[in-house]
C-alpha cells in the first residue's frame, strides 16, 4: 500500500515538475509541444499554394502565418473570442449560422475547412496575390474553391498584424462563416479577423510568450 501511494505521489510531482520545466525552457519547446502535453486544440497555419509571393512580399506572409499560429494557439485568444460581445452588448457573433461563441471557437480550432473537412488542425492557406489598383476589395474567395485572393494594392502597404487579420478573415470563409456586407463587423469573419489583429500587434511589440 504504501509503495502504491509513493508511486501516486512520485508521478504527481514529476508531472508538476515536467510542466514547470516546460514553462521555464519556452524558448526550447515549441508552443504545439505544449499543447500536447496539456491536452488542448493546437492550430497550424500551412501555405499549401503561395502564387505571386516572392522576397520581401514572401517574407511578410511568412512572419504573419507565424504570429497567427502564435496568437491562435493562446488562452487569450480562447477568451476573447468565447467572451466576445456584438454592438448590442449581446455575447454573440453576427452571421453565426446559431452557434455560441464557444462552439464557433471549437469550428475555428478544429481547422476543417469545408472543402477539405481531412486536414483537423490545419489553417490550409491557398494564396494567390493580384494587382488591381481600382478595386477596394483587400481580398476574396469563394465557395467553391480553397484559393484566397489577395489584392497586392493593399498588401504592400499592410503590416504584419494586418495580413494576419485578412488572412484569418478569409481562412474563417473557408469554414463556413461569412457576413451580409461588408459593414457587418461583428460577423464571425471579421470580428475573429479583428481580434487576429490585435493579438499579433501585441504579440510583435512585446515579442516573449503569451498564454
Amino acid at each position: 500500500m504504501k509503495k502504491w501511494i509513493f508511486s501516486i505521489l512520485t508521478l504527481s510531482l514529476l508531472s508538476k515538475e515536467s510542466f514547470s520545466s516546460t514553462l521555464v525552457n519556452w524558448d526550447h519547446v515549441h508552443h504545439e509541444e505544449l499543447s500536447s502535453f496539456l491536452g488542448v486544440p493546437y492550430l497550424k497555419v500551412k501555405g499549401m499554394s503561395l502564387e505571386g509571393f516572392s522576397g520581401a512580399s514572401l517574407q511578410k506572409l511568412q512572419s504573419a502565418f507565424s504570429f497567427m499560429e502564435k496568437v491562435i494557439n493562446t488562452e487569450e485568444f480562447r477568451s476573447r473570442v468565447i467572451n466576445f460581445k456584438n454592438k448590442k452588448g449581446e455575447r454573440k457573433f453576427e452571421s453565426n449560422r446559431g452557434l455560441s461563441n464557444e462552439e464557433i471557437y471549437e469550428i475555428f480550432m478544429e481547422g476543417r475547412e469545408v472543402l477539405q473537412m481531412d486536414t483537423p488542425g490545419e489553417v490550409n492557406l491557398f494564396l494567390k496575390l493580384y494587382d488591381n489598383p481600382m478595386s477596394r476589395v483587400i481580398g476574396y474567395t469563394t465557395s467553391k474553391t480553397n484559393l484566397i485572393n489577395i489584392n497586392w494594392k493593399y498588401f504592400k502597404q499592410f503590416k504584419i498584424h494586418e495580413v494576419a487579420a485578412n488572412l484569418t478573415h478569409e481562412w474563417t470563409h473557408k469554414l463556413g462563416f461569412g457576413h451580409t456586407s461588408a459593414k457587418e463587423h461583428d460577423s464571425v469573419p471579421y470580428a475573429i479577423g479583428y481580434i487576429i489583429r490585435d493579438m499579433v500587434l501585441k504579440s510583435m511589440n512585446n515579442p516573449g510568450p503569451i498564454f
